[in-house]
Order: structure tokens, then sequence, then C-alpha cells
């Protein structure tokens, strides 16, 4: 069984970074990608990942905000919040 993943993060370069090394696992892959809260939250929907891995601070919607509402219809989806912010 692969492990399903959406990448939601406002940086092209970070999310693309995610989506190489999601690629080099075997028994992952990444089905989707979201630059904004409402789009992960809106792509998380659709796509039922098992995982999301969500940036901390992203616009429209920061990925508190994002990870609740997507646990609140998901509650299967486990969601990884990541930050540059050393707080």
């Amino acid at each position: 069984m692969r492990i399903r993943v959406l990448i939601a993060d406002d940086h092209t370069l970070v999310a693309d970074g995610l989506r190489a090394l999601i690629a080099t696992q075997p028994d992952m892959e990444a089905v989707g990608q979201a630059s904004d809260g409402r789009e992960a939250v809106r792509r998380a929907l659709e796509l039922k990942p098992d995982v999301v891995v969500m940036d901390l601070t992203m616009p429209e919607m920061n990925g508190i905000e994002a990870a609740r509402a997507i646990r609140a219809k998901l509650d299967a989806t486990r969601i990884v919040i990541v930050s540059m912010h050393s707080s």
C-alpha cells in the first residue's frame, strides 16, 4: 500500500523539494499540491490523502486553521505541519 501525500506550501521551491523527496520513497506518492490554506482544504477533501504535509504560514488560511478544517472532515488523514519559525 502506498502512502498518499498532499503537499501544502506556498513556496514553490519547498513544495517541489518535498515532491522530489517523496518520489524517492517506494511506498509514498505525492497525489497533489496546494499553495494556500483554502486550496489545501479543498484539495484534501477532493483527494482524501493519507497524509498532508502542511506549511504553518500560508496565505488565505494558515496551516493550523487548514489542519482543523481538514481534520473535521477527514479524521483518518494525518497532518504534519512544518515551519521555518523556531518558536
